[in-house]
């Protein structure tokens, strides 16, 4: 064969080849599209899927919202006061016996009880004085007592001072007679 000839054939060869690589390629967009197309459908409504659906002719026996508008709403109820309402609220002389404002004026805030001891925070030092008083009341027992044996040795001491100055103007009237 000649040169030419083969020339041609791998020239269409090579044509061949592009094309079936172009229809190939045309293939994968075609399905790709073909998927896209279906996905899109997808969302679609059919015939037998609006069956189930109402009608204009279906809606004419029921109220639109303009015939509801001269129609009270329990919303709007919601705002009026029932009789069983009013048994609950203070009637003007249920009031006679509560402060006014002006009756506060006088009397001390919380602000102003800040500063001063609560109950609870008195109990640890009115234990310490119960416990203080207790042993206050011990001690002045043993004040007692000590006073008394105090008293006791002074009336001792006196009685010993006594003797001995007894003693003593005997040994100096015995020491005079002597000398």
């Amino acid at each position: 064969m000649s040169e030419e000839k083969l020339d041609l054939i791998l020239s269409e060869l090579q044509s061949l080849n592009n094309r079936v690589t172009s229809l190939e390629t045309n293939q994968i967009l075609m399905r790709d599209e073909l998927k896209a197309t279906q996905s899109a459908m997808s969302n679609f409504a059919t015939k037998d899927d609006l069956k189930t659906f109402a009608t204009k002719e279906d809606l004419k026996n029921f109220a639109t919202k303009d015939d509801l508008k001269s129609f009270a709403t329990k919303e709007d109820m919601k705002n009026f006061a029932t009789k069983d309402d009013l048994k609950s609220f203070a009637t003007k002389e249920d009031m006679k016996n509560f402060a006014t404002k002006d009756d506060l004026k006088s009397s001390a805030t919380k602000e102003d009880l800040k500063n001063f001891a609560t109950k609870d925070d008195l109990k640890p030092i009115l234990n310490d004085l119960s416990h203080l008083k207790e042993e206050q009341s011990v001690i002045k027992q043993a004040v007692l007592e000590t006073k008394d044996e105090v008293n006791e040795l002074k009336r001792s001491q006196s009685s010993i001072h006594q003797i001995i100055g007894e003693h003593e103007i005997s040994i100096r009237s015995i020491r005079n007679l002597i000398l």
